[in-house]
Formats: structure tokens, sequence, C-alpha cells
């Protein structure tokens, strides 16, 4: 360093660095570190290089505790803390962006939805829900607030008979309208785990099993005249000796609907022992037009082409990131399992290059696999200026008592 501080290093050289500072907490205290490190931060730069933090798992909330419960399974670390105001577990439904980088839970009191931040406390009002869809708060709905800002709200509801049959229901907010679009229909019952939806390029995508997807078109209504069934090759037959269980994730990247297909083959032997062999597979949505028709099909993605990303599969969305900007190997997805029936909740890893899934590391009590949520925390670095001026707020306020 030829005899100079670290404080004296150029505000770009700083940006560089703190730019490859993947986690949040290390990165709030890189800018803590003194006041030429905090102010090499400015927010209204141009220069100023966008950082890509890893992604941090939120837990469903559970009847028992209201608290915010954080883990990145990188950094193993983990957090705990109470929101800014009580809510009950039960109204706890997450409406996250498609990149993960906000997450908001949303309420319903009389028609009427609001989105707030479980960490600042602070909400936004929504224009209210058509009367038609009064008690939808019941079904726990959830959703995604896409790139153009669209919100995407959906729930599913199993019927309590033996005809296997559910009823999907979902509300569209496009950008610049006052007014929801409402979409439902009675479907064949997905099995546990093999539901997932999205909305994609004015179409509502979302799993009738693990070999048909529905294509709904986004006008609103209950008929299902103008649907499409997107259909898929025959998945092997269990046999006598196993049996499965598929999950389903679907995720926008780089201008692809992708779906991952996890397929966990459930095995016992004759000493009773239980196995579990994990695969994965990922479609592309592939639309081909001519004058005559138009015809969608799911195509399987070769996974070369994915070399360079990391996929992140949870609820109510998945997203990918680039595997450089994190500085890690690409080609791999995250997603949460218990391991039933040992109910071990745990995060595994799937090297989609080598056909490997990986136990990567086993989550608290409490946590549950189907309702994990991926969440890419942004930390805020407020400009000594600011700072110094609260602190003066604070200062006179303590002097005038």
């Amino acid at each position: 360093m030829d005899g100079r501080r670290w404080s004296d290093l150029p505000a770009d050289v700083l940006r560089e660095i703190s730019s490859h500072v993947c986690a949040a907490v290390d990165f709030v205290y890189f800018h803590a570190v003194c006041k030429p490190w905090r102010s090499s931060r400015d927010p209204l730069s141009k220069r100023t290089i966008t950082t890509q933090f890893l992604p941090w798992l939120l837990a469903a909330a559970d009847k028992e505790s209201t608290n915010l419960r954080f883990r990145c399974i990188f950094s193993e670390s983990s957090y705990h803390g109470k929101p800014p105001m009580p809510l009950a577990a039960a109204a706890r439904n997450w409406v996250s962006n498609a990149d993960g980088t906000e997450v908001r839970y949303l309420t319903v009191e009389d028609l009427c939805p609001t989105l707030h931040d479980p960490f600042t406390g602070e909400f936004s009002r929504l224009p209210d829900f058509p009367e038609d869809v009064r008690g939808w708060e019941e079904e726990n709905p959830r959703g995604v607030i896409y790139s153009d800002r669209t919100i995407f709200l959906y729930s599913i509801r199993y019927h309590n008979d033996d005809d296997h049959r559910a009823r999907f229901r979902a509300a569209l907010l496009r950008p610049g309208s006052d007014k929801w679009t409402v979409i439902e229909r009675t479907l064949q019952a997905p099995r546990y785990g093999e539901f997932c939806t999205a909305y994609h390029s004015g179409k509502i995508m979302l799993t009738v099993k693990a070999t048909l997807w529905h294509m709904i078109r986004s006008e609103g209504g209950h008929e299902a005249g103008g649907d499409l069934l997107v259909k898929m090759p025959p998945l092997p037959r269990w046999t006598s000796e196993y049996y499965s269980r598929k999950y389903s994730y679907v995720l926008e990247s780089r201008g692809e609907l992708l779906w991952a297909s996890v397929k966990i083959d459930i095995c016992s032997d004759w000493h009773g022992v239980v196995t579990h062999e994990l695969s994965m597979t990922v479609y592309v949505l592939q639309v081909e037009a001519s004058a005559q028709e138009m015809k969608t099909r799911w195509v399987e993605k070769d996974v070369r082409s994915v070399a360079d990303r990391l996929l992140f599969l949870g609820t109510p969305c998945s997203f990918a990131v680039d595997a450089s900007r994190l500085g890690r190997h690409g080609g791999c997805a995250y997603f949460v399992y218990c391991r039933k029936p040992c109910d071990k909740v745990g995060v595994f890893s799937y090297n989609l290059l080598s056909d490997k899934a990986t136990f990567f590391e086993r989550l608290p009590q409490g946590w549950n696999d189907e309702r994990c949520t991926w969440h890419v925390l942004q930390p805020t670095v407020s400009p000594i200026q600011t700072v110094l001026a609260d602190l003066e707020a604070v200062w006179s306020s303590t002097l005038s008592c």
C-alpha cells in the first residue's frame, strides 16, 4: 500500500470491491468501516455498481410464532426478528417480486387488499376486489409482482369430495389499471407438490398434473372455452418397488419461461431402510406460430444453456441468478425438501450438468418445505450527510428535553 491508509482508497476502487461483497450483512459492515468507505456508495451516481446479494430463505409463518425467520445457507447465517406490527400467522401470505428482491405480505379486509412491508411496516393499498371474490382471503392467496409491475395473485382450493377436483382462482392487476381481472377454473386436482402457476406473455400457465398444463387467456371470467391444454410426453410408470413425489416450479429467465420438475423416488429395501433418489428436469415453453395454427409445448432444455445460472426454487415464485455475480459455479438448482418419513427439512442442491443431488443443509425445526420463500435482501446504505443530519436532529431533541 506504499504507506497509504485503507481509508484513502479511491472511491471507484471501493465501489468495485463492494460489488463483490455478496453477503448483505458483510455489505453493510463494509460501508460502516469509515466515512470515506460509506461515502463511496452514492445511490444517485451512474458509476455505482449494482451488487448481486446472496438469497436468503424466509420461513413460512407457523401458529406458534409471529417472528420473521431467515436463513442464508451460503454464509450459514440466521436472523430472527419481529415485524414492525403484530401479525397473525394465518394472514402472512407472501407476494414476492419475480426476481426475489422484494417481499410483501397480503391482507384483505372487506374486499380491500393491502401489501405490507414486513421490515419497515410501510404498506400500499391496492384497488378493491370485485364483490364475487368476497372471502377469498380464507383461501390464503399469494402472488408475484413482475418486472412490468403486473400483480398476479392466485390460490387453489381442493374440493372435499371424491371427485379429485380443485378450484383455481387468480386476480390480475395490470400497470395503470384500477380494476382487477379475475379468472376462475375448476380443474383436476394436482397432486401434492405438483401445483405451480405463472403469468407469462399475457397468459396464465398452471399445472393440472405432472404431464399436463393449462394455458388460460387473461381476459377474465369462468369459461374455459378458450383455454389450451399443453401436454407432456408420459413419464415412466411407477413400479411396486417404490413410489414417487413430484414437485413443480416455474420461473422466467432471460425472456424464457422455464419449468423445473423435481422427481423423488422413495424406495424401501427388505430391511425397511428408506432411501430417496432425486432427479430434476428443466423444460422451456416453446411457441411455434404459423398461418394455420399456434403450437405450444414444453421442450426439455439443454442443461448446458443454464450452466452459467443458479436456480432458486420456492413459493410463491422462483428465479434465476447469474452465477458469476455471486462468485459461484453455475448449473445448479436449490430447493427445500422434507425427507419424510424422517421429517428432516433441508436444502438440496442439484447439479444439472452431472445429474447429482446433494444435501446442502438441514433447516431448523418448524420450517415448512412447501412454503419457504427465497428472498434477496436489498440493504440500504444512507449517505453520510443523511446520517449526520439524523444524529443532529436526535441530539437537538435530546437537548430540548
